[in-house]
């Protein structure tokens, strides 16, 4: 072959191989760029709400819990109020017209705030290019009669507001790449507020950064509460604590973290209230934070002849814990006053739902860092 014709070969294959680069380096930018414009749903949520749920794939919690044993006992556990009507409207709509709801639409986040009844309640969706018409078209369908949306005007941003068939409203705020739904305009404002504010916003708060820190799995959903994950630990309202949810046919599994300020004193607070807990073992109750009391109730539930589900409960607790309890829901349900210190509020306001469980409680202590872990057997 003449070296000419190398040569020429060479410069075709330059700029085959330019154009190759180019065009990989485009695709590879416009993938960065398409990422980088999904946004963060926590810089919509004001900083001051009181709790917030976040799931990425709320569809695979909806088919997934009709499946587990316990479903129809905890068939209203389910965050009731907006949550309940706009995940329920949707996921039956997206259902009936056979595609369900979409990967982006199933990421969502829930904010819950003051006084903190079922209608303090905002659900964002993520929304992809396909979904701009899903919520509102779920929305007239269910809307009585043959109605438009009303717009209205806040801060230049349009709320469109549906009515419900019992005299009730939803405002609905969107642009793109998301969807804001509430009960309440009042509430859709202060989202506006905290998207034109941004230091308003959740994502903004150092203690809830901690928290966004941790790498979750697929298919997660979790509960943050500002609050310790056990009352009883401290008054500092500036603490949120995390509950990722994990289910299985007979077990439910609440676990995670409660994340500090760096300014406070927290852990030796919690030191000395360990230390004043009382140590308490009656019929279907333990509670302790005392070393020696926990190690010698998991080993006599071990030892023990009649292995009941209680028994087991408390022999296959951790021995490395500051704090354990373990209860049968049915007493917790009959005092929750009694239990107050020791459980999260949304396990308490629950509770006659949960009769038919036995609570197993534990709290970690390691290198500063504060862990807890619930787990809810199914008796039945």
């Amino acid at each position: 072959m003449r070296l000419r014709t190398v040569a020429k070969l060479g410069m075709v294959l330059s700029v085959v191989l330019f154009c190759t680069a180019v065009g990989f380096y485009g695709f590879a930018k416009l993938s960065l760029t398409d990422k980088s414009r999904e946004i963060n749903l926590f810089s919509l949520v004001p900083a001051d709400c009181i709790g917030v749920l976040e799931s990425d794939n709320i569809n695979y919690f909806q088919n997934e819990f009709t499946q587990l044993n316990y479903s129809e006992e905890l068939g209203n556990f389910q965050f009731p109020g907006l949550f309940n009507y706009v995940l329920g409207g949707l996921n039956e709509y997206t259902t009936n017209n056979a595609h369900g709801l979409s990967s982006k639409m199933s990421r969502v986040v829930v904010s819950f705030h003051s006084p903190g009844t079922p209608r303090d309640q905002v659900v964002y969706f993520r929304m992809g290019d396909d979904d701009k018409e899903t919520l509102g078209d779920m929305l007239l369908e269910r809307a009585p009669g043959n109605f438009s949306p009303k717009k209205e005007k806040y801060r230049g941003k349009n709320i469109a507001v549906y009515p419900l068939g019992n005299d009730d409203f939803l405002a609905v705020y969107s642009e793109e790449g998301f969807y804001v739904v509430s009960y309440q305009k009042s509430l859709i404002e202060k989202v506006i507020d905290t998207r034109e504010d941004e230091e308003k916003a959740l994502s903004n708060d150092p203690v809830f950064s901690k928290a966004m820190q941790k790498k979750k799995t697929h298919n997660f959903l979790t509960l943050y509460g500002r609050t310790p994950s056990m009352p009883f630990l401290q008054d500092n309202k500036g603490c949120w604590s995390e509950f990722d949810f994990h289910m299985n046919s007979d077990v439910v599994y609440l676990t995670g973290d409660t994340f500090m300020p760096d300014t406070c004193d927290c852990m030796n607070q919690i030191s000395g209230k360990l230390k004043s807990i009382p140590d308490i073992r009656e019929d279907s109750l333990i509670i302790s934070a005392d070393k020696d009391s926990m190690a010698g109730y998991m080993e006599e539930a071990y030892e023990r002849n009649s292995r009941t589900l209680f028994n087991e409960c408390v022999a296959n607790l951790s021995r490395d814990a500051a704090f354990m309890l373990v209860a049968d829901m049915n007493k917790v349900s009959r005092n929750p006053e009694r239990f107050e210190p020791y459980l999260p509020a949304f396990l308490l306001e629950n509770a006659p739902l949960f009769h038919s469980f036995i609570l197993s409680a534990q709290l970690s202590v390691v290198n500063d860092r504060l862990s807890h872990i619930m787990v809810l057997t199914y008796k039945d």
